[in-house]
């Protein structure tokens, strides 16, 4: 990995330039004028060994380069850690004419130990820096010379650190357990309004920065084990994915910290996802379960059919199925197909009645799921 400035920028941006007529001819204008060209990648870390105004030119040279291919194909920064960085390329941008398209930067929830160790001074509440970090991101860019530019959060995940405390980039079981099912929904839903798009890093735990695992869990980055085997952060998006639909007003009572719920309907089906996120490792919340009741309207003539599908451990998250047996390195036949059952999300049937116009539906959550 090279992370050293160009030493000639006008070659760098004929490899730009050349890399985008490429893609041109590839695939068409039509589709790439849909792409976002991000330049560098956490230029505000060790991932780049130039300064800011390093990374400015080699911005200018490569929206411009890009730009010479077509108008049409969109260019953003700063790609940065910890989501700096942003005001100060607006500013840049702005006063030097230079292309900007859209912001994009990263966060991850374990930023904050390195911001505020053992989060002393911290001001955020627990499990809510995330949020308020991409909402600050927002209102940087609403507050600038170019307030309408689209904000993409490129890189984040469930990463936190180790049950002792430790900051933990690799190798972090809280990117395989099953409670981080919980913090996707928790973490995906907070900035549903505050970004264009929430990138989660990433699909797969084969990836080129740390080469391929060498067993099935790593506490590595992926949605996906090295053999395919969907963790419980993957079920996580397949039940948010199923949130069709406008999003539903609801009544409850005040929840407390950790506990959502979002509710959408689309023609006849209704879908109310639920989670209890474990705050854990900010030294609050409680062992105990989440009860309550659910009641939902129901006008229809057809008896309501309600299906019921909960991630937890053992059923949709197939990582402590492996603990149990050993984690062993190498799966037997029969360990492969436990682990497959396992990582499917548990499912249930209700015939419910709809009496009075409503269905009610009784659940219970313990942390993590």
């Amino acid at each position: 990995m090279n992370v050293t400035p160009p030493r000639d920028y006008a070659e760098w941006g004929q490899l730009v330039g050349a890399f985008a007529r490429h893609c041109m001819d590839r695939y068409g204008l039509d589709e790439i004028a849909q792409w976002y060209y991000e330049v560098w990648n956490e230029p505000n870390i060790n991932f780049w060994t130039g300064s800011q105004q390093d990374y400015w030119k080699l911005y200018d040279t490569s929206a411009a380069a890009l730009k010479a291919v077509s108008p049409r194909l969109r260019v953003g920064g700063p790609v940065s850690a910890h989501a700096e960085w942003v005001a100060d390329l607006i500013a840049h941008c702005s006063t030097a004419g230079v292309p900007l398209d859209f912001i994009s930067t990263h966060i991850y929830a374990q930023d904050e130990w390195v911001k505020y160790p053992d989060r002393k001074g911290s001001p955020h509440k627990p499990g809510m820096f995330v949020p308020d970090v991409v909402r600050g991101v927002r209102e940087t860019v609403r507050r600038s010379a170019m307030p309408d530019l689209e904000v993409h959060l490129t890189e984040w995940n469930s990463l936190v650190p180790l049950p002792n405390g430790e900051i933990a980039w690799d190798n972090n079981q809280s990117l395989d357990e099953a409670s981080a099912a919980a913090t996707v929904c928790d973490l995906a839903t907070a900035v549903d309004g505050d970004c264009d798009t929430f990138c989660w890093w990433e699909a797969s735990d084969v990836i080129g920065e740390g080469g391929i695992p060498q067993s099935e869990f790593s506490g590595t980055y992926g949605l996906l084990t090295p053999n395919g085997l969907p963790k419980s952060t993957f079920n996580a998006f397949r039940f948010l994915n199923r949130l069709r639909g406008g999003r539903l007003e609801l009544r409850h009572e005040t929840l407390a910290p950790g506990r959502g719920l979002v509710a959408t309907a689309e023609g006849h089906n209704l879908q109310v996802l639920l989670w209890y996120r474990d705050l854990s490792v900010y030294g609050v919340g409680t062992e105990q379960p989440w009860t309550g009741t659910l009641e939902m309207p129901w006008t229809e003539s057809a008896k309501p059919v309600l299906v019921q599908e909960r991630i937890t451990a053992g059923a949709g998250s197939c990582y402590e199925t492996l603990q149990s047996l050993g984690t062993p390195q190498n799966l037997s036949p029969i360990e492969r197909h436990l682990l497959e059952v396992h990582a499917a999300p548990e499912a249930r049937v209700f015939h419910p009645d709809a009496g009075n116009g409503r269905v009610t539906h009784d659940f219970r959550l313990v942390p993590g799921e």
